[in-house]
Protein backbone atom coordinates (compact mmCIF):
# COMPACT_ATOMS: atom_id res chain seq x y z
CA UNK A 1 0.00 0.00 0.00
CA UNK A 2 1.11 3.48 -0.95
CA UNK A 3 1.99 5.27 2.47
CA UNK A 4 1.94 8.66 0.39
CA UNK A 5 -1.70 9.87 0.55
CA UNK A 6 -1.35 8.77 4.50
CA UNK A 7 0.80 11.65 5.12
CA UNK A 8 -1.29 13.82 3.05
CA UNK A 9 -3.46 16.88 5.21
CA UNK A 10 -6.50 18.25 3.45
CA UNK A 11 -6.17 21.87 1.93
CA UNK A 12 -5.31 24.59 3.49
CA UNK A 13 -3.30 22.05 6.88
CA UNK A 14 -0.31 21.99 4.95
CA UNK A 15 1.29 23.76 7.96
CA UNK A 16 0.95 20.58 9.93
CA UNK A 17 1.79 17.82 7.43
CA UNK A 18 4.61 15.93 8.81
CA UNK A 19 3.70 16.72 12.24
CA UNK A 20 4.06 13.56 14.07
CA UNK A 21 1.41 14.87 16.94
CA UNK A 22 -1.29 16.04 14.40
CA UNK A 23 -3.81 13.28 13.83
CA UNK A 24 -4.15 13.71 10.49
CA UNK A 25 -7.24 10.97 9.91
CA UNK A 26 -9.13 12.97 12.46
CA UNK A 27 -8.37 16.53 10.49
CA UNK A 28 -9.72 14.96 7.18
CA UNK A 29 -12.76 13.96 8.73
CA UNK A 30 -13.10 17.07 10.97
CA UNK A 31 -12.30 18.49 7.53
CA UNK A 32 -14.94 16.48 5.62
CA UNK A 33 -17.83 17.96 7.92
CA UNK A 34 -16.98 21.38 7.18
CA UNK A 35 -17.74 20.54 3.50
CA UNK A 36 -21.14 21.19 3.96
CA UNK A 37 -22.51 24.54 4.26
CA UNK A 38 -26.13 25.90 3.58
CA UNK A 39 -25.03 26.37 0.01
CA UNK A 40 -24.09 23.03 0.17
CA UNK A 41 -26.18 20.88 1.76
CA UNK A 42 -25.72 17.87 -0.42
CA UNK A 43 -22.06 16.33 -1.53
CA UNK A 44 -20.82 13.08 -2.92
CA UNK A 45 -17.47 11.72 -2.13
CA UNK A 46 -16.10 12.89 -5.51
CA UNK A 47 -17.05 16.56 -4.88
CA UNK A 48 -15.35 16.23 -1.23
CA UNK A 49 -12.10 14.51 -2.59
CA UNK A 50 -12.32 17.94 -4.99
CA UNK A 51 -12.48 20.40 -2.20
CA UNK A 52 -10.18 18.82 0.02
CA UNK A 53 -7.89 18.11 -2.36
CA UNK A 54 -7.66 13.86 -0.91
CA UNK A 55 -8.07 10.94 -3.15
CA UNK A 56 -11.57 9.42 -3.63
CA UNK A 57 -10.86 6.35 -1.99
CA UNK A 58 -9.80 8.09 1.46
CA UNK A 59 -12.70 10.06 1.28
CA UNK A 60 -14.77 7.17 0.59
CA UNK A 61 -13.79 5.38 3.93
CA UNK A 62 -14.36 9.11 5.74
CA UNK A 63 -17.73 9.11 4.80
CA UNK A 64 -18.62 5.33 5.30
CA UNK A 65 -17.29 5.98 9.11
CA UNK A 66 -18.71 8.83 9.39
CA UNK A 67 -21.95 7.72 8.22
CA UNK A 68 -22.12 4.72 10.43
CA UNK A 69 -21.34 7.56 13.80
CA UNK A 70 -24.16 9.48 12.30
CA UNK A 71 -22.12 12.59 11.43
CA UNK A 72 -23.44 11.84 7.98
CA UNK A 73 -27.03 10.70 6.76
CA UNK A 74 -28.01 9.37 3.68
CA UNK A 75 -29.93 11.29 0.83
CA UNK A 76 -32.37 10.32 -1.80
CA UNK A 77 -29.58 11.16 -4.31
CA UNK A 78 -27.31 7.88 -4.49
CA UNK A 79 -23.94 7.93 -3.31
CA UNK A 80 -24.83 11.73 -1.74
CA UNK A 81 -24.70 12.79 1.51
CA UNK A 82 -25.59 15.66 4.35
CA UNK A 83 -24.85 16.28 7.61
CA UNK A 84 -26.13 13.59 10.09
CA UNK A 85 -27.94 14.77 13.73
CA UNK A 86 -24.84 13.79 15.68
CA UNK A 87 -23.10 17.10 14.20
CA UNK A 88 -26.25 18.93 16.01
CA UNK A 89 -25.91 17.56 19.36
CA UNK A 90 -21.94 17.78 19.12
CA UNK A 91 -22.62 21.42 18.78
CA UNK A 92 -24.85 21.80 21.69
CA UNK A 93 -22.57 21.67 24.59
CA UNK A 94 -20.58 24.49 23.50
CA UNK A 95 -23.95 26.42 23.19
CA UNK A 96 -24.53 25.90 26.38
CA UNK A 97 -21.48 27.06 28.07
CA UNK A 98 -22.36 30.53 26.76
CA UNK A 99 -24.94 31.18 29.71
CA UNK A 100 -24.56 34.30 28.79
CA UNK A 101 -26.97 33.95 26.11
CA UNK A 102 -29.45 33.17 28.02
CA UNK A 103 -29.50 36.67 29.99
CA UNK A 104 -28.53 38.97 27.45
CA UNK A 105 -31.29 37.47 24.87
CA UNK A 106 -34.67 39.71 26.31
CA UNK A 107 -32.06 42.74 26.52
CA UNK A 108 -31.25 41.83 22.67
CA UNK A 109 -35.31 41.30 22.17
CA UNK A 110 -36.23 44.46 23.23
CA UNK A 111 -33.45 46.37 21.18
CA UNK A 112 -34.05 44.33 17.85
CA UNK A 113 -38.01 45.09 18.32
CA UNK A 114 -37.45 49.07 19.30
CA UNK A 115 -35.00 48.83 16.23
CA UNK A 116 -36.64 47.07 13.53
CA UNK A 117 -33.03 44.89 13.54
CA UNK A 118 -31.24 41.86 13.71
CA UNK A 119 -29.47 41.86 17.04
CA UNK A 120 -26.57 38.62 17.40
CA UNK A 121 -23.84 37.53 19.51
CA UNK A 122 -20.45 35.83 17.81
CA UNK A 123 -17.91 34.40 18.22
CA UNK A 124 -14.82 33.19 16.35
CA UNK A 125 -14.33 30.53 14.09
CA UNK A 126 -10.80 30.26 12.23
CA UNK A 127 -11.02 33.18 9.73
CA UNK A 128 -15.35 33.62 9.98
CA UNK A 129 -17.70 34.74 12.87
CA UNK A 130 -20.20 31.89 13.86
CA UNK A 131 -23.26 33.15 15.80
CA UNK A 132 -23.95 32.20 19.30
CA UNK A 133 -27.61 34.05 19.62
CA UNK A 134 -29.57 35.61 17.42
CA UNK A 135 -32.95 37.89 17.77
CA UNK A 136 -34.99 39.05 14.91
CA UNK A 137 -37.43 41.59 15.10
CA UNK A 138 -38.85 40.00 11.23
CA UNK A 139 -38.29 36.56 10.14
CA UNK A 140 -38.96 37.20 6.60
CA UNK A 141 -35.39 38.79 5.58
CA UNK A 142 -33.30 37.53 3.07
CA UNK A 143 -29.96 37.63 4.78
CA UNK A 144 -28.84 34.42 6.09
CA UNK A 145 -28.64 34.94 9.61
CA UNK A 146 -29.63 32.16 12.37
CA UNK A 147 -26.94 30.58 15.22
CA UNK A 148 -24.13 28.47 13.68
CA UNK A 149 -24.74 30.48 10.63
CA UNK A 150 -21.15 31.68 9.58
CA UNK A 151 -20.06 34.74 7.80
CA UNK A 152 -16.31 36.07 7.05
CA UNK A 153 -14.69 37.87 9.70
CA UNK A 154 -12.75 41.03 8.03
CA UNK A 155 -16.07 41.55 5.76
CA UNK A 156 -18.72 42.18 8.91
CA UNK A 157 -18.91 45.03 11.46
CA UNK A 158 -19.18 41.61 14.26
CA UNK A 159 -15.93 40.80 12.94
CA UNK A 160 -14.05 44.09 12.98
CA UNK A 161 -14.99 44.65 16.31
CA UNK A 162 -14.26 40.89 17.32
CA UNK A 163 -10.30 41.98 16.25
CA UNK A 164 -10.83 45.12 18.55
CA UNK A 165 -11.80 43.52 21.41
CA UNK A 166 -8.10 41.19 21.19
CA UNK A 167 -5.38 42.18 22.55
CA UNK A 168 -2.98 44.28 19.77
CA UNK A 169 -0.66 40.87 19.79
CA UNK A 170 -3.79 38.46 19.23
CA UNK A 171 -5.25 41.22 16.70
CA UNK A 172 -1.88 41.53 14.40
CA UNK A 173 -0.92 37.79 14.17
CA UNK A 174 -5.09 36.60 13.20
CA UNK A 175 -4.80 39.23 10.56
CA UNK A 176 -1.20 37.81 9.70
CA UNK A 177 -2.76 34.11 9.53
CA UNK A 178 -5.84 35.58 7.34
CA UNK A 179 -3.03 37.17 5.30
CA UNK A 180 -1.16 34.22 4.14
CA UNK A 181 -4.58 31.40 4.45
CA UNK A 182 -7.11 33.56 3.34
CA UNK A 183 -5.62 36.35 1.14
CA UNK A 184 -8.92 36.87 -1.22
CA UNK A 185 -10.82 38.17 2.21
CA UNK A 186 -7.56 40.15 2.99
CA UNK A 187 -7.82 41.98 -0.12
CA UNK A 188 -11.59 41.98 -0.82
CA UNK A 189 -11.97 43.43 2.94
CA UNK A 190 -8.38 45.35 3.85
CA UNK A 191 -9.59 49.67 2.97
CA UNK A 192 -12.76 49.02 5.13
CA UNK A 193 -11.06 47.22 7.78
CA UNK A 194 -8.20 49.81 8.42
CA UNK A 195 -10.92 52.50 8.18
CA UNK A 196 -12.71 50.66 10.76
CA UNK A 197 -10.25 50.11 13.17
CA UNK A 198 -8.91 54.18 12.30
CA UNK A 199 -12.44 55.06 13.22
CA UNK A 200 -13.07 52.94 16.53
CA UNK A 201 -11.24 55.39 19.17
CA UNK A 202 -14.05 58.20 17.93
CA UNK A 203 -16.95 56.46 17.47
CA UNK A 204 -16.59 53.71 19.58
CA UNK A 205 -17.79 50.82 16.86
CA UNK A 206 -17.44 49.20 13.57
CA UNK A 207 -19.60 49.30 10.40
CA UNK A 208 -20.08 47.24 7.65
CA UNK A 209 -22.49 49.11 4.98
CA UNK A 210 -23.42 47.33 1.70
CA UNK A 211 -19.93 45.37 2.41
CA UNK A 212 -21.33 41.68 1.71
CA UNK A 213 -24.93 42.36 0.61
CA UNK A 214 -25.82 45.12 -1.22
CA UNK A 215 -28.61 46.42 0.90
CA UNK A 216 -27.33 45.10 3.98
CA UNK A 217 -25.84 47.13 7.04
CA UNK A 218 -24.56 46.58 10.55
CA UNK A 219 -22.80 48.13 13.33
CA UNK A 220 -20.95 46.34 16.29
CA UNK A 221 -19.28 46.36 19.45
CA UNK A 222 -16.63 44.14 21.44
CA UNK A 223 -18.03 42.34 24.38
CA UNK A 224 -14.51 41.40 25.39
CA UNK A 225 -14.12 37.91 26.83
CA UNK A 226 -17.44 35.59 27.69
CA UNK A 227 -17.11 33.69 30.81
CA UNK A 228 -13.68 33.45 30.32
CA UNK A 229 -13.93 31.67 26.86
CA UNK A 230 -13.53 33.32 24.09
CA UNK A 231 -13.98 36.93 22.67
CA UNK A 232 -17.49 38.00 21.65
CA UNK A 233 -19.23 41.31 19.83
CA UNK A 234 -22.15 42.03 19.56
CA UNK A 235 -23.86 43.46 16.25
CA UNK A 236 -26.96 45.29 15.05
CA UNK A 237 -27.61 44.43 11.25
CA UNK A 238 -30.35 46.26 9.06
CA UNK A 239 -31.83 45.19 5.38
CA UNK A 240 -33.95 46.95 2.97
CA UNK A 241 -33.40 50.75 4.33
CA UNK A 242 -31.43 53.36 2.63
CA UNK A 243 -27.78 52.47 3.61
CA UNK A 244 -26.63 55.30 6.04
CA UNK A 245 -23.39 55.25 7.84
CA UNK A 246 -23.64 58.22 9.81
CA UNK A 247 -26.96 56.89 11.13
CA UNK A 248 -25.18 53.62 12.13
CA UNK A 249 -22.37 55.40 14.19
CA UNK A 250 -24.28 57.96 16.04
CA UNK A 251 -28.06 56.44 16.76
CA UNK A 252 -27.80 52.85 16.94
CA UNK A 253 -24.37 52.10 17.92
CA UNK A 254 -24.69 54.19 21.24
CA UNK A 255 -27.98 51.84 21.76
CA UNK A 256 -26.04 48.84 21.43
CA UNK A 257 -22.99 50.16 23.27
CA UNK A 258 -25.72 50.21 26.36
CA UNK A 259 -26.64 46.76 25.97
CA UNK A 260 -22.75 46.08 25.28
CA UNK A 261 -22.46 46.93 29.28
CA UNK A 262 -25.70 45.45 30.70
CA UNK A 263 -24.58 41.77 29.50
CA UNK A 264 -20.89 41.80 29.12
Amino acid sequence: MDNTWNRCVPAGLEEYAGDKQFATTLARGLELLHCFTPERPILGNGEMASMLGLPKATISRLSYTLLCLGYLATTEYYGKYRLGPATLSLGYPLLAQYTLRRSARPLMHKLATALGCSVSIGIRDRYSMVYIEVVRASRGLVYSHDIGSTHPLLGTAMGRAYLLGCTPAAREALINQIKIKDPQQWQQHEKKVLENFSDYPQFGCCTSVGDLIYDVQAVAVPLGRVHGIDVAAISCTFQGRTLDLNWLRHEIAPQLQAIACEIS
